[in-house]
């Protein structure tokens, strides 16, 4: 019943989901539409059985080959059942605006942005200038934040304001970071690193509070945030605090910031304004490294303590205080 009055909705409706529902089959969201509820607490979507999704775009289901019309989620609740590998939201849309909505307990991702449908097809073309903010996810399988995006589709989007906690992988882990804005997010208690950011190129990630990654871990390398630059136009990791200080379990390796590579040519970068509080000697504050390419980086006004490197030079980066 709820699906057939979505599906018969005129483009442009405004479709509100009122007190709670049970689902024991996602949702398929046609695009050009907004779909809100009364409040996080007014609305709640619950998964009440075996599903890939909660809510998905119509352009995800259908297996489109280009990017679906832009919509709307505001102010609601997706409360997956923990089981299996349901996302909450996924969505093949340009243009998306998710706001003021609770993803919780996925035994998935909480948010998907993806390029790719649900039969593994890739769009032939892009899906920018999405928006998701004052979002708060917690308790997913994987990750609570993630941009699928095995070519170049995904790109030029906002994550801005966000709660994300208790991912049993990275907070937020974009395939593709270019043109992205990630600023103002709090990310806590995640399993593995805070944000990972693959291909920066005109990416700001700003103003972020990362805290307790590697969250239980006792072995490996987690990073609070960790990147790779893009030949070309260069990015900005601007005035955030990462802190790891209520504790790391003796075996792994953390690392606050660190960009791992260049993947072309020479990649540009501004490490300016972090604040960073480790936990033992072992740690690194600030990692960079161009790989087999170069990087060049403008590293000023940091404020690192509690670890036992403060800044490492792990090869092929050119580090400068910057004009």
């Amino acid at each position: 019943m709820l699906q057939r009055a979505i599906n018969s909705s005129p483009a442009g409706a405004a479709i509100q989901f009122r007190g709670t529902c049970l689902l024991t089959t996602g949702i398929t969201l046609p695009g050009d539409r907004t779909y809100t509820g009364e409040s996080t607490t007014g609305t709640v979507l619950k998964q009440d059985g075996s599903a890939s999704y909660v809510l998905a775009s119509s352009a995800y289901v259908d297996n489109s080959t280009t990017t679906g019309a832009p919509l709307s989620i505001r102010d609601l609740t997706v409360a997956c059942d923990g089981s299996g590998s349901t996302d909450g939201i996924i969505l093949l849309d340009w243009q998306a605006d998710v706001e003021n909505v609770d993803v919780s307990g996925c035994g998935g991702s909480g948010i998907v942005d993806t390029n790719t449908n649900a039969s593994g097809g890739v769009i032939t073309n892009t899906s920018v200038n999405s928006r998701f903010d004052n979002n708060f996810i917690t308790g997913s399988g994987r990750y609570g934040f993630y941009v699928q995006d095995s070519g170049n589709s995904v790109t030029d989007g906002f994550l801005e304001n966000n709660d994300i906690a208790s991912s049993r992988l990275d907070a937020i882990h974009l395939d593709n970071a270019a043109g992205w804005n990630i600023s103002g997010n709090h990310l806590y208690n995640n399993g593995q690193d805070g944000i990972t950011a693959y291909r920066l190129f005109g990416t700001t990630i700003a103003s972020n509070y990362v805290e307790d990654f590697g969250d239980g871990k006792r072995s490996g390398t987690w990073y609070g945030i960790i990147a790779t630059a893009q030949d070309g136009p260069g990015s900005t990791i601007l005035g955030n605090k990462v802190f790891n200080d209520q504790g790391e379990s003796a075996g792994p390796s953390y690392v606050y910031i660190g960009v791992a590579q260049a993947n072309a040519g020479t990649g540009h970068l501004s490490v300016t304004g972090n604040v960073i509080l480790g936990d033992r000697r072992s740690d690194v504050g600030i990692s960079l490294s161009g790989g087999q390419h170069r990087l060049d980086v403008a590293a000023s006004g940091n404020q690192v303590s509690g670890v036992g490197t403060v800044l490492l030079n792990e090869g092929n980066a050119t580090v400068t205080p910057g004009a």
